[in-house]
């Protein structure tokens, strides 16, 4: 039997080692991709929650320092001024200010609290503090 010097391609041994590394590693690395895509979508729910929240709270503090415009601290505290929304499909909006007993050195203050929901990620919560103090 003659042996072939220059020898090309690859034995069937190597082959199945190559099928069989590639069998281990590649399962592995798809869970990984599809965990990043999850957490992905999570993510950009999570980031238009807060955008929302953030967009709300900006207009309180607007309507607040808007004194010279018939606004002010106690028009920001007017009943039912900032209803329940639904900003976006699938989010809903919630804004709850608490003046309960809230003064320090004699100014009133109060809570502002908007909490934006979706089904797919936990509250974002947002929390700030408005005084009658110019």
């Amino acid at each position: 039997m003659k042996r072939m010097r220059n020898q090309q391609g690859y034995s069937l041994v190597e082959i199945v080692l190559v099928i069989i590394i590639l069998g281990i590693t590649i399962p592995p690395l798809l869970n990984l991709f599809s965990y990043n895509l999850t957490n992905s979508s999570e993510s950009e729910y999570s980031t238009r929650a807060l955008y929302f929240a953030e967009e709300r709270m900006e207009e309180i503090l607007g309507d607040k320092r808007a004194s010279d415009a018939g606004k002010g601290f106690g028009y920001i505290l007017a009943p039912g001024r900032y209803p329940d929304d639904e900003p976006a499909t699938g989010f809903t909006r919630h804004v709850t200010i608490d003046t309960a007993g809230k003064r320090v050195n004699g100014i009133p203050y109060a809570e502002v609290r908007v909490v934006v929901r979706h089904a797919e990620i936990d509250s974002i919560v947002l929390t700030g503090w408005v005084t009658d103090y110019d």
